[in-house]
């Protein structure tokens, strides 16, 4: 890796995480905010399904295609301005019509949708679930649009813009919940929703403005990339469908298993969405342009692809490194975690004791889901979105399996263990499929770097277990375990971690240091 692509790429990765750490915080701020205006009953659970529903169609429409089709185009373009613009231009027509349409006709389908969403809702939930989709369901237009705004301002090396403006949507959400729910109750929230779609979009435009690319007239007959973003975004589409028909069944199976299931899932989901979003979407967006760029023609010349796989193998090995002591926190001090960051207001001990397993089951999947989010993006690069979709489609038949068998011992756990197994599953076979498209050529530095992690790991979990046993006695026992013994415990353990490491003598903790320093010298240089 040259010096001025290791600087891009880091710069990318460090703006794309400042966004996702400000979103998250957001997040932090959102959750707690809702869990204390509504506490894990009904009310988020209708709130859970009016945000899945345009969820949902933003990834059928558009969302899926991301970075599995239009970041890898864009790139391919990003050197000439016009086919730039013609293609991009004939996306957002596309997408425009699409999502208009589709918006108007969902908001007449309403209460089907949210029947078919949630089955086993209670009757005043569903009236409210229904309410709510119809004022979300508009969101659907302005964050296709933003979708097709932040795959151009990447493949462009633009990151700033598109990386804070989902910060942006949590941020707006977060007012109007505080400012509108005293007056109109739960809508508040939903119309916080919809204006945070709106700013998302806004965030972006003054960078594509300034873009010289511009706009045209779409060309959907002569547009070849157009017609290659299709091919390439059919199998997603696919997957797309599929993976949503198991999130209905997720739901519908939450549904039955008592009133707050869905909100507890909700809560415990969004936390361990937060390193997702910190490592696995800063490193996998960062290094994709770079990826596409150095993709072999062929998947059958993976194994001659050296810049390739150096990229991708950094890319795995700081993701390794920066997700295991996230993990060891979430799991080991799941509880502290929910208690710091939920219980409040509404959202009482007892909901605490609901949701920490939940996160804790969550949380295990995280060093492979991270994985599987490069491991995706790395297929992307090479042109093929046939294969994470279908070993997706097998990994829904392992998550029916696993959910159908343990739902009835273990109720919501049980679901909650489900998709951990399929999110393993997923990562670990496509894992063992790119391993085997290089031919077994993994180095053999990548496996001592493995066990070095593992070990610190390791040392780190024990040491968080033992600190949090000797805080519990104290601090739990008269209410105060929430951020003090999260903070006591879970920064000590990662002092041992680092400590660790240096002692292992990981060289990546140095690139990581290098490409910091790096970073930190061109921010000096434009400020003087």
């Amino acid at each position: 890796m040259t010096e001025s692509t290791g600087r891009r790429i880091a710069i990318a990765a460090l703006l794309i995480a400042g966004g996702n750490i400000l979103s998250r915080l957001l997040g932090f701020v959102r959750e707690p905010v809702i869990a204390a205006l509504f506490g894990a009953g009904g009310t988020v659970d209708a709130l859970e399904i009016a945000t899945r529903i345009p969820q949902f169609m933003h990834e059928l429409v558009i969302g899926g295609a991301v970075s599995g089709a239009l970041i890898p185009v864009f790139s391919q373009l990003a050197g000439d301005d016009q086919a730039l613009r013609r293609t991009f231009s004939t996306v957002i027509a596309t997408v425009i019509a699409i999502a208009g349409l589709a918006t108007a006709i969902l908001v007449i389908l309403a209460e089907p949708l949210v029947d078919l969403a949630a089955i086993g809702l209670p009757p005043e939930t569903r009236e409210l679930a229904v309410t709510l989709t119809r004022i979300t369901l508009p969101s659907l237009l302005f964050l296709g649009i933003s979708a097709v705004t932040t795959a151009r301002l990447y493949a462009r090396d633009r990151y700033a813009f598109p990386a804070f403006s989902t910060a942006s949507l949590n941020g707006t959400l977060i007012v109007f919940a505080l400012a509108l729910t005293p007056i109109v109750g739960p809508p508040g929230v939903a119309l916080g929703y919809l204006a945070g779609a709106g700013v998302h979009l806004l965030v972006q435009l003054p960078a594509l403005l300034r873009d010289r690319a511009g706009l045209s007239l779409p060309d959907w007959l002569g547009d070849s990339q157009f017609h290659q973003i299709l091919r390439l975004y059919a199998p997603i589409a696919a997957g797309v469908v599929v993976a949503q028909v198991l999130v209905v069944v997720d739901a519908n199976l939450a549904s039955r298993t008592g009133e707050g299931s869905l909100a507890t899932m909700r809560f415990a989901t969004r936390l361990q969405q937060f390193p997702i979003g910190l490592v696995a979407t800063a490193l996998s967006l960062a290094y994709l342009p770079t990826l596409a760029r150095t993709a072999p023609e062929s998947i059958r010349q993976l194994s001659s692809a050296v810049d390739f796989r150096r990229h991708l193998a950094l890319a795995a090995k700081l993701s390794t490194l920066l997700i295991v002591p996230i993990t060891v926190v979430m799991t080991v001090l799941s509880t502290p975690v929910i208690r710091a960051v939920y219980e409040r207001g509404a959202f009482d001990a007892a909901d605490t004791g609901t949701t920490g397993p939940a996160l804790l089951i969550y949380a295990i999947q995280l060093p492979l889901t991270v994985l599987d989010q490069l491991f995706i993006v790395a297929f992307y690069a090479m042109r093929n979105t046939i294969t994470p979709v279908a070993v997706g489609i097998v990994g829904g038949g392992v998550y029916l399996a696993t959910a159908l068998s343990l739902v009835e011992p273990l109720g919501m756990l049980g679901l909650v263990t489900a998709n951990t197994v399929q999110n393993s599953f997923h990562g670990l076979v496509l894992g063992l499929g790119l391993w085997w498209l290089m031919r077994g050529t993994i180095q053999r530095g990548s496996w001592i770097f493995a066990v070095k992690v593992a070990l610190a790991g390791g040392v780190m979990a024990l040491v968080a277990l033992g600190l949090r046993e000797a805080l519990i006695a104290g601090l739990e026992a008269d209410g105060r375990g929430g951020w003090l013994t999260l903070l006591l415990a879970g920064g000590g353990a990662f002092a041992i971690y680092l400590a660790a490491l240096i002692l292992f003598r990981v060289e990546e903790l140095g690139h990581l240091r290098s490409l910091a320093r790096q970073v930190l010298a061109r921010v000096r240089s434009r400020a003087a």
